[in-house]
């Protein structure tokens, strides 16, 4: 019959714990529900073209369409920050994360501003012709 030394023993102790402190470092952890679904709820927001409008245009130099930077700004920041670092963890891992997040934020305020100046464009001019007395009169930008 056969028998442990005390150095098998040992061996095999040290295996052991080696591999219980190894494992847990290697487990991926599984997002919080409440986060899933946000995230879902995020991603309902804003239809599958211009998530991939919006995926190429971070990855490429394109610009972002009209309709898509809409979506986005109605989607709000908070979710676009979210499923960016979502895709960044995920099918996008092999970007470079600095420039990704750089481009991200550079669309998101490039639609921001767009949606403000849709805004602006809109809103109806006073009926009044009469001029504020500390307002000074500029020349139109466009």
């Amino acid at each position: 019959m056969a028998t442990f030394t005390g150095y098998q023993t040992s061996a095999i102790w040290i295996f052991v714990i080696a591999t219980m402190m190894i494992l847990p470092g290697l487990a991926t952890l599984a997002p919080a529900p409440s986060n899933l679904k946000f995230l879902e709820e995020c991603k309902s927001k804003l239809h599958d073209g211009c998530g991939k409008e919006i995926v190429d245009t971070i990855m490429k130099k394109w610009s972002i369409s009209d309709g898509c930077c809409a979506e986005l700004v109605l989607m709000g920041e908070s979710c676009h920050i979210a499923l960016v670092n979502k895709a960044l963890s995920g099918p996008l891992a092999k970007l470079n994360k600095t420039v990704a997040f750089t481009k991200s934020a550079e669309i998101w305020t490039q639609c921001f501003n767009k949606r403000k100046g849709l805004l602006v464009k809109t809103r109806s001019t006073p009926k009044t012709t009469e001029k504020h007395p500390f307002v000074k009169e500029f020349p139109s930008p466009l």
